[in-house]
């Protein structure tokens, strides 16, 4: 079963989606955080598909948009990595909070920026957070490596105020000096549990070599799957198939 929710935060609603399963109970949950420019959809409905496949396996899942992004409240322009990082606490609280959630059992899944974000939240949260899956996470030095990339061969559009143009979003001006003040890889060593990182050999986006940092920074707590060939957001039915069916098979081995 599925029904929308919704949070405020800072006077914003950020709106969402909880599966759980069918019938009363308290469940295992899993949070999922989407991506820089996504949504709780993600490309191809793979954050719904993997909702499915845990509440068909008995968790529960809770997906939100971030503030500026999907269907909540805010402008994008209005984003840092800081305020997503600040609503992922607010939601990690509401979800730990709910009468169905079991508190004792709560993992993390992030995409791309969602996964540094849920690489923050895990590090913070150690004994909160059980279980981490990253898909394809960035990190600080490869969002702003990207920036850099763009900005040397004028790819970006100003506004009078400073923010970036982004395919019809307004960047924050203080996007890139507000991501200095944080470092993922320090932060997860806090996190002591189990976790699974999935990313794709093809990544144009992330280099594949950013999973390796992760696991490194998770001291051999993590095994690392490479989807060969695969792209940033795992654009071909066999890649989504192996990261479901990976994702699907960790958590509930991890969190039941």
């Amino acid at each position: 079963m599925q029904k929308p929710i919704e949070l405020v935060v800072k006077g914003k609603t950020l709106r969402g989606m909880y599966h759980y399963p069918d019938g009363d109970g308290i469940y295992p949950t899993v949070i999922l955080f989407h991506g820089f420019t996504g949504n709780k959809l993600e490309p191809h409905r793979i954050f719904l598909k993997l909702s499915r496949r845990l509440t068909a396996s008995g968790l529960a899942v809770i997906r939100f948009d971030f503030s500026g992004s999907g269907e909540s409240d805010g402008d994008f322009e209005e984003m840092t990595f800081s305020s997503e990082v600040f609503e992922a606490q607010e939601i990690l609280k509401f979800v730990s909070y709910l009468p169905t959630t079991d508190a004792e059992r709560i993992g993390l899944v992030g995409l791309s920026m969602g996964g540094a974000v849920a690489s923050i939240i895990a590090g913070n949260n150690p004994s909160t957070v059980k279980a981490l899956v990253l898909w394809a996470a960035a990190d600080i030095d490869t969002i702003m490596g990207i920036y850099r990339q763009q900005e040397k061969k004028g790819y970006f559009l100003r506004n009078e105020h400073g923010q970036i143009d982004i395919g019809g979003l307004w960047l924050n001006e203080n996007f890139y000096a507000d991501l200095g003040k944080w470092n993922t890889y320090e932060t997860l060593q806090a996190y002591q549990g189990p976790a699974l990182i999935l990313h794709g050999t093809g990544d144009e986006v992330v280099p594949p070599t950013t999973a390796e940092q992760y696991q490194a920074a998770l001291g051999g707590r993590a095994r690392l799957i490479y989807i060969p060939e695969a792209d940033h957001t795992f654009n071909r039915h066999a890649w989504e198939e192996q990261v479901l069916t990976e994702t699907t098979k960790f958590l509930t081995n991890t969190l039941f």
